[in-house]
């Protein structure tokens, strides 16, 4: 029994079941499966989804309107870069920059943004130029890298925004110039990694959504390309739901044959439809807490007013507050790219586990008490080829997301190296501080690096499952091999050998396709650079090395404090 079909909120074509089976059935063969718009009678070719690429020119267009004060000189900005007023109108809707239209978003946003985001973001900017470029006796109780540590976390999150624009698809940006409902709040949540990635199962169809972008990408349909199992195996996954979009069998399914996708879909949503990280609010919580209350308790310990004395004073701190707290959303970031390397290991392993005798548990991709195993045997050429697919496919899953994923860590680690290069600044060069923003800086390094190391050691997790299934593959040739000889020692039965030499000579392409794509041309990277124990090794050096360079820093100038805090010249 399959579940009612949920909405799509693809920009070029709505999936559906009778479209898959329309172009099964005019198929001769399961390759042609694996070349889908060749192989399409249908004129509309184009609808099908190309690889993402980065967008510059929407990267930095996005910077300028998340830097430039929102309501006036954001919106103003679009007038100039949108070419016409009407799109002008529905981007600085749909971007937030001046939400009045109840069309784009929910009253209760328009409000919640008006009260909380707009003045926040104008304190911010106030509170960095009082800091710079205040007269010194009005700002004697303000230490100003509070403030441009605090106005940093905002821009590494406009950064982290900017970036997710560069990665959207050329028809959604296009939408977001369209009035409403072309584009709205929903959709603009279902491709947000802290939202609709970080919780697929409230926004039903995104699942779907992402596993037909990642076939249209790979130019495959999984669901005319099936697997051989056994008759019980088969009976079994009858018993399951899946999704009206992959069915357990479609026309290219004979006889013992389950559709790839049906397997896949299931084993995609097993993983993405839980949460992955139990204590993901607790640990969000502490850190915040713990950046938003250090400069002020520091300050409050050593007897410095919390908030400063003049307006000036009590402006920056107000802004330095907010701007700390806000900094909640790149330690997000940071989780979520944890948690979505880990959904991908689990994935992966997944898929590797059913070509690993046993098999995989069927309570391990459905909700059933099931103890029987899903075991794909790769000696036969069909299993090879859908197997092989299926893994093209699970690599690209969510591609736009996983680019996101991968630029957010990188921004992550160089948002903790910049601070460790202002603190050996500070000591170094003997700037005047407040020792409340050692504090902080030490806080800062020691949260952010601990969540980037976190996501990096996930990564690396990841990458390397890609080396152990092609040991594993290149451990099947071997046995394969070996069972060929035997056979032709004995004189036994040629169809076996035929079957064993076809699967042999694909799994050897299996092998190579691993090699090159997985592990050399599209690995896991982290700052540009393969995921690997090196990585992680050189942003820990980085990391503290910078430490005890301003340690030393510390000893050799030798800084004291006076009674409130204060570094004595």
């Amino acid at each position: 029994m399959n579940e009612p079909t949920n909405e799509s909120y693809l920009s070029l074509r709505v999936p559906s079941n009778e479209k898959d089976e329309r172009f099964i059935s005019g198929i001769n063969s399961s390759y042609e499966a694996a070349k889908l718009r060749s192989a399409s009678k249908d004129s509309k070719v184009n609808e099908y989804h190309s690889p993402v690429k980065f967008s510059w020119r929407e990267f930095w267009k996005t910077m300028l309107y998340e830097n430039l004060p929102p309501v006036v000189f954001s919106p103003i900005a679009t007038l100039f870069l949108e070419g016409s007023l009407s799109r002008a109108w529905h981007v600085s809707q749909n971007r937030m920059l001046i939400a009045v239209s109840t069309k784009h978003h929910s009253l209760v946003d328009i409000i919640q943004t008006w009260l909380v985001v707009y003045p926040g973001s104008w304190l911010m900017n106030v509170g960095l130029y009082f800091a710079l470029f205040s007269e010194k006796e009005l700002i004697m109780n303000i230490d100003p890298f509070h403030m441009i540590l605090a106005y940093l976390l905002l821009f590494m999150r406009r950064l982290i925004i900017s970036t997710k624009y560069g990665y959207f698809r050329p028809e959604d940006t296009e939408r977001l110039c369209l009035p409403a409902p072309d584009w709205d709040r929903n959709k603009t949540n279902r491709r947000l990694v802290g939202q609709g990635w970080l919780q697929p199962w409230l926004y039903p169809g995104l699942i779907e959504d992402e596993l037909t972008v990642a076939m249209d990408e790979n130019d495959i349909c999984l669901q005319g390309i099936p697997l051989k199992v056994d008759k019980e195996t088969e009976k079994k996954l009858l018993q399951q739901n899946s999704s009206d979009l992959f069915p357990q069998k479609t026309s290219a399914s004979n006889e013992n044959e389950i559709a790839s996708g049906f397997i896949l879909f299931n084993i995609i949503r097993s993983v993405y439809n839980r949460p992955t990280m139990k204590n993901f609010r607790t640990i969000l919580f502490l850190t915040i807490l713990s950046l938003s209350v250090t400069p002020f308790l520091v300050k409050f310990l050593y007897g410095t007013p919390i908030f400063g004395m003049t307006m000036n004073e009590k402006i920056i701190s107000s802004a330095t507050l907010i701007g700390l707290f806000n900094g909640f959303q790149l330690i997000m970031f940071g989780l979520v790219c944890s948690i979505d390397y880990e959904r991908r290991y689990r994935c992966a392993k997944k898929l590797g586990e059913m070509v690993s005798f046993p098999g995989l548990n069927l309570k391990n991709l459905f909700h059933s008490s099931d103890k029987h195993n899903i075991y794909v045997d790769l000696q036969k050429r069909l299993n090879v080829f859908s197997w092989m697919n299926m893994r093209k496919v699970l690599r690209s899953f969510g591609e736009a997301f996983y680019l996101r994923i991968q630029s957010y860590t990188s921004i992550l680690i160089f948002y903790s190296l910049f601070c460790v290069a202002i603190l050996n600044l500070i000591v170094w060069t003997e700037l005047r501080h407040h020792i409340s923003t050692i504090y902080l800086i030490c806080v800062v390094i020691f949260f952010i690096s601990s969540i980037s190391l976190f996501a990096i050691y996930k990564a690396i997790k990841l990458q390397s499952l890609s080396a152990e299934h092609r040991d594993f593959i290149r451990n099947e040739l071997f046995i394969i091999e070996e069972e060929i000889w035997e056979l032709k020692l004995d004189g036994r039965s040629e169809d076996r050998i035929t079957d064993l030499t076809s699967a042999k000579a694909l799994l050897e392409q299996v092998d190579e396709s691993i090699n090159y794509k997985e592990l050399i041309y599209k690995p896991t990277t982290i700052l540009g650079y393969a995921a690997n124990n090196g990585v992680i090794g050189s942003v820990l050096g980085l990391v503290l090395t910078g430490c005890l360079f301003a340690v030393q820093g510390f000893v050799s100038t030798g800084i004291e404090y006076d009674a409130l805090g204060w570094f004595n010249f």
